[in-house]
């Protein structure tokens, strides 16, 4: 597991066995590195995959007050929020993509709360990009 800053230096980083989860050990890595950014006064957001969309991780975060967004795995309430969007633009294809954005709140059963979800459909010439979605 690697945790970089935004000119892309290595901050820190941690070796973990093969056969664990991606996220195994995010709190040992991470929160010490949000708490020594904070002392030096930096602004400090995260960005990740989908294998830190959980619920501890979140909740850890918005305690620290860091701006986050991470990848949700898509499910089907996801899908059916964006459908307007995923209707291929009329005419001909684009040489360069077409992207559209939605915003919305969202609350997955085991969360206390709504979420802000960003969802984003790309078009390009040979077909469309799966839809990615970020909760923050």
């Amino acid at each position: 597991m690697l945790l970089f800053n935004r000119e892309g230096d290595c901050l820190a980083a941690k070796l973990r066995p093969g056969n664990v989860h991606s996220a195994e050990g995010w709190e040992e890595l991470l929160v010490p590195e949000i708490e020594r950014q904070k002392r030096l006064d930096k602004e400090v957001v995260f960005r990740a995959d989908a294998a830190f969309a959980k619920l501890e991780l979140y909740e850890a975060l918005e305690e620290r007050t860091v701006k986050y967004a991470i990848r949700l795995p898509a499910n089907d309430y996801l899908h059916r929020r964006i459908t307007e969007l995923l209707t291929r633009p009329v005419g001909r294809p684009s040489y360069k993509p077409v992207v559209r954005y939605k915003s919305f709140l969202y609350q997955a059963p085991s969360w206390k709360q709504a979420r802000r979800v960003v969802a984003k459909v790309e078009f390009h010439l040979r077909g469309v990009v799966p839809p990615a979605w970020a909760s923050s």
